[in-house]
This record gives structure tokens, C-alpha cells and sequence, in this order.
């Protein structure tokens, strides 16, 4: 099980009905990943078909998501520019999963 999906279960819906409220929350890394998360789901979701519920922290970037080789440079390039990063060839070569990626930027963002 993912670092994601094993810290951040779905908690009961609150007195609102929201189900969005997490467990573990109250950890500053783990609020930062799931605002990484939630800002990778934004834009994956508008570049392909897919919606936010179709996708996993386990979800593999080529193979699950059904992006071209362009979509995946435009992909970088937004995150790049969203997180006010660089991602070297390197380390795309380590990125398989949508928690990959997660923890691509935390890394990149916490130097």
C-alpha cells in the first residue's frame, strides 16, 4: 500500500457531510504531499478523460493515465511551473506513479 493511501484514509464524513477530511492531517508533511496531491489531481484530470476518482496514488503515470509523450512534456512543464521547480531527465527516470511523483516535488520543494 502507498504512503498516501495508507496515511491519508478516508476519515468519516464530518458534520457537513464532507468526506474530504483525513486522517493524520495534523502532520505538516502530510499536508503538504496532499496539497501536492490534490494540485496533480487538477492537472492530470484536465489534460486526460479521467476524474480525480479514477486516480490513485498507486496509478502508474504511462500506463494507467493514457497520456501521450506530449501530454507527459506539458505535464512536466505545469508542474515545473505551478511548484516553481526543475525536474532534471533523472529524475522523470525515477517516476512511475502518481505517489512518485508526489514525492518528487516534496522532495524538490523541501531543498
Amino acid at each position: 500500500m502507498t504512503e498516501l493511501s495508507s496515511e491519508l484514509q478516508r476519515g468519516e464524513p464530518d458534520s457537513t457531510g464532507n468526506p474530504r477530511e483525513r486522517i493524520g492531517l495534523d502532520d505538516p508533511v502530510l499536508r503538504r504531499k496532499e496539497r501536492i496531491y490534490d494540485t496533480l489531481m487538477n492537472t492530470v484530470t484536465e489534460m486526460s478523460d479521467l476524474s480525480p476518482t479514477d486516480i490513485k496514488p498507486e496509478t502508474e503515470i504511462i500506463h494507467d493515465l493514457g497520456l501521450d509523450s506530449l501530454q507527459i512534456y506539458e505535464l512536466v512543464i505545469d508542474l515545473e511551473s505551478s511548484f516553481d521547480i526543475r525536474i532534471s531527465d533523472e529524475e522523470l527516470e525515477r517516476v512511475n506513479t502518481i505517489q512518485d511523483v508526489v514525492d518528487m516535488i516534496y522532495e524538490l520543494t523541501s531543498e
